[in-house]
């Protein structure tokens, strides 16, 4: 493996990153020139890059990564519009973050807590699950005025639960129609 030759970081690094249960996949974004242009060296708590982009712009990052990785089953790659490390993880499993936690000791306030964006986004995209959205029904209920849960129980209880309003001002004149998924047919359960 080529040895990395330390230089000054001049730009601003964008990197990104993303898991399975296997491997981390770390990417530094931006045009690179080619592999050639590019080291890194993995270790297995550690892993440090040193390349140019595409403009000849060198740059150092070093990463104390969370857990341990397998050095040597792990790669990289230069695309079209990244450079793409691939770590091995020793053990599988998600990790909560991909680099230690620095706590600065001399400035408390300055200490800057990093981020799993990866869980944000799948926290914000997952799918709700019964149990997610009975929690949420529950809380808007728990919450909610005497008006809020008399629609929430009136609508549900008269669209045959195929309406759940927390509008009292709509629900309260007239009956709740039933209104089933579409592409499905409201039938009583005795037909």
């Amino acid at each position: 493996m080529a040895s990395c030759v330390g230089e000054e970081n001049k730009v601003v690094i964008k990197k990104d990153w993303y898991q399975s249960e296997s491997q981390v996949i770390v990417s530094i974004l931006g045009k690179h020139t080619s592999k050639e242009d590019c080291c890194v060296k993995f270790d297995k708590d550690q892993v440090t890059i040193q390349a140019k982009f595409a403009t000849g712009q060198p740059y150092t990052v070093n990463l104390k990564l969370s857990k341990h990785i397998a050095p040597n089953f792990s790669t990289y790659r230069v695309l079209s519009s990244k450079l793409e490390i691939r770590l091995a993880k020793v053990e599988e499993g998600m990790w909560d973050v991909l680099e230690k936690t620095v706590v600065k000791t001399t400035k408390p306030s300055s200490t800057i807590q990093p981020r799993n964006w990866d869980k944000v986004v799948k926290d914000m995209t997952k799918e709700e699950d019964d149990n997610d959205v009975n929690t949420l029904f529950k809380k808007i209920y728990s919450d909610g005025s005497d008006e809020v849960r008399k629609a929430m129980n009136k609508s549900f209880m008269e669209s045959g639960g195929t309406v759940l309003s927390t509008n009292w001002r709509d629900v309260g004149k007239d009956k709740v129609d039933i209104k089933p998924p579409e592409g499905m047919e409201w039938k009583k359960w005795d037909e």
